[in-house]
């Protein structure tokens, strides 16, 4: 099995993931101010949370994840959760939607490995980002989660 790398992704950093790097928030339109063309410009002294403990389903999962599902590649950055009793996929967009190919990818997946999935849509408004829309694949039981109670949890 080849080892995975990063670069040249760099889509956890440009802002797709709602989170926070030392006191700065990053949302679609404010990716990482470190974030630059080489990659992470802090990478040895990056922050612990999120940065060196984050790891996208690519990187993580390779067994399962083939290379087309790289994020900089397939516009998703897919990772596998904890959730009740079992295991979540989830998958935010590198843009304003994840592709209708991966998107059907996943779904098929989901399928095969009888995984709920969860994936979200990046709302704007005026040219500003304003919110996640997040769509539950799978059992009605988890939709209706997704629906009612995943809303307000974070996306990271």
């Amino acid at each position: 099995m080849t080892s995975r790398q990063c670069f040249p992704c760099t889509a956890c950093c440009e802002g797709w993931l709602v989170t926070e790097v030392k006191g700065v928030k990053l949302k679609p339109g404010s990716p990482c101010v470190h974030c630059n063309e080489t990659g992470c410009g802090i990478y040895s002294t990056r922050p612990e949370n999120p940065c060196a403990l984050f790891t996208c389903g690519w990187l993580d999962q390779p067994d399962k994840l083939p290379d087309h599902m790289k994020p900089s590649e397939c516009g998703a950055i897919v990772r596998f959760r904890k959730w009740r009793d079992g295991h979540i996929i989830r998958a935010t967009p590198t843009g304003a939607t994840i592709p209708g190919e991966t998107l059907d990818w996943l779904m098929a997946f989901a399928r095969e490995y009888s995984l709920p999935l969860v994936f979200s849509e990046h709302l704007v408004e005026d040219g500003k980002f304003v919110g996640l829309k997040k769509t539950g694949y799978g059992p009605p039981p988890f939709i209706e989660y997704v629906e009612t109670q995943m809303m307000h949890e974070d996306i990271m």
